[in-house]
């Protein structure tokens, strides 16, 4: 085979191989003139093959066919570049152009080859519109929930509520310390539950210490653990401290302003640092862990009295969130009452319902006590109430003692008081007789009358 014949069968070859590859070729010289290019050259750059091969890539660059020259940056460096380009066609291409060296460590050919990536950046930029949307939704659907939730005995039904909520909502995805105030029985362990059930540290533990619980001289080595042969009676092979237990999770400190000033030192460092030691030993133990505080004690004042340091109370104070006594939350009360006597219907297999009556009154009682106490008197009604119907006579003294008609109220006008009075006679004289006949009997009135006063102060709920 004669060399012109095997210069022609190379070139073939190379044509087909050329036709093969998806990417679109190029291919030049030493100087930067184009020597061939793929078939798809065309389609991509809006130059023939036969315009393209002997044209330097310096003009092309100089007539926007690409902008910048890949080519005549590796003719500069020397080195294999990949880079965006646009071509003439306003089309987002990538490229990579590698030189081809002589044994002198001369480029004698440059081979670049590139892919049009316009759709790509356009699904690219669609998947970004469609994340922000999903991230937009994601956010309303959440506020949607914290409008009405119930976790783990969390209500927030009153608009005071929402905004502890809200608030929440905002800070739990965020590192930082809370610290939970209001009266006691609020429910502040179950919104620290809550923020961390919302936080990313929902997989890791949720360590509650109750502060006040843990006799001072055991509080220590409760919180930071103990090295073997610490002290007389303790474990011979040392324990673990709460908060090391802690690790990638929540530390929840329940009353916390309980700390005797002995540990407020300790407790500051280990807040500042995220290091224990514990007692008897030396090593610092690094912990990883988000902190909680909650109390219902009036901090300025113990500051005030030396009983809390300042500097720690600044610490744990970094958001405060203050929750708000039953009293003032009508809506989580009324909807308070009804979850809890469905749930202890539901624990002792029993169907106790509330009269009218005795719902308004546990509606009306000022519940110092909070939820803890509401709690407590809702299970004792359905355990103790000798029919299936609990009455106002079967609420606890203490609720009728201080709900009265004889309360001084400027906001209640005789009439109010007086159907306070009757609806007492009316629920009673049921509870005894438990017929309109047998009411109507008692209290010297028709039975239509009868039935009608039943039907507003017994109606059932």
């Amino acid at each position: 085979m004669s060399e012109n014949n095997k210069a022609y069968e190379f070139e073939k070859e190379l044509d087909n191989i050329l036709s093969a590859i998806h990417d679109d070729i190029l291919i030049t010289d030493g100087k930067g003139i184009v020597i061939n290019v793929s078939p798809t050259f065309e389609s991509v750059y809006g130059v023939s093959r036969e315009d393209a091969i002997g044209q330097s890539v310096y003009d092309m660059e100089r007539q926007g066919v690409f902008k910048p020259s890949i080519i005549a940056i590796v003719l500069k460096t020397g080195q294999k570049v990949t880079m965006t380009q646009i071509n003439n066609k306003n089309r987002d291409i990538i490229v990579t152009a590698t030189p081809v060296k002589n044994t002198q460590g001369e480029i004698t050919r440059v081979i670049s080859y590139s892919r049009d990536i316009t759709e790509f950046k356009n699904l690219q930029q669609q998947h970004e519109l469609l994340e922000n949307k999903f991230e937009k939704y994601a956010e309303e659907l959440e506020l949607l929930r914290s409008e009405s939730l119930e976790i783990a005995g969390v209500v927030s039904k009153s608009i005071v509520s929402q905004n502890v909520i809200k608030t929440i909502n905002k800070v739990a995805k965020f590192d930082v310390n809370v610290l939970l105030t209001g009266e006691s029985g609020v429910g502040k362990t179950m919104f620290a539950k809550l923020i961390h059930n919302k936080s990313n540290r929902a997989e890791g533990p949720f360590i509650e210490i109750n502060c006040g619980a843990i006799p001072e001289n055991l509080l220590e080595s409760e919180l930071f653990g103990y090295e073997k042969g610490s002290f007389t009676g303790a474990n011979k092979e040392g324990k673990i401290g709460l908060i090391e237990l802690t690790e990638n999770g929540t530390l929840f400190l329940d009353e916390v302003s309980e700390i005797p000033p002995s540990l407020q030192v300790k407790l500051l460092k280990v807040i500042q640092d995220k290091t224990i030691i514990r007692v008897g030993g030396t090593k610092e133990i690094q912990v990883d862990f988000r902190l909680i505080a909650a109390s219902n004690k009036d901090f300025k004042a113990l500051i005030r009295d030396n009983l809390f340091r300042e500097d720690l109370y600044y610490r744990l104070n970094v958001i405060t969130i203050d929750i708000p006594p039953l009293r003032e939350r009508r809506e989580d009360l009324i909807h308070l009452i009804k979850l809890f006597l469905e749930r202890f219907n539901e624990s002792y297999k029993l169907k106790k319902k509330l009269s009218q009556g005795a719902f308004d009154l546990l509606c009306e009682y000022k519940w110092p006590g909070n939820i803890r106490e509401l709690e407590n008197a809702l299970e004792r009604l359905v355990l103790t109430s000798e029919s299936d119907f609990i009455l106002p006579s079967h609420l606890p003294k203490y609720i009728n003692k201080n709900i009265t008609m004889y309360e001084l109220d400027n906001n209640v006008s005789l009439r109010q008081r007086l159907e306070k009075y009757e609806r007492e006679i009316v629920c009673e004289a049921y509870n005894k007789c438990g017929s309109t006949i047998g009411v109507a009997k008692i209290l010297g009135i028709s039975q239509p009358s009868a039935v009608r006063k039943i039907q507003k102060y017994v109606k059932k709920i």
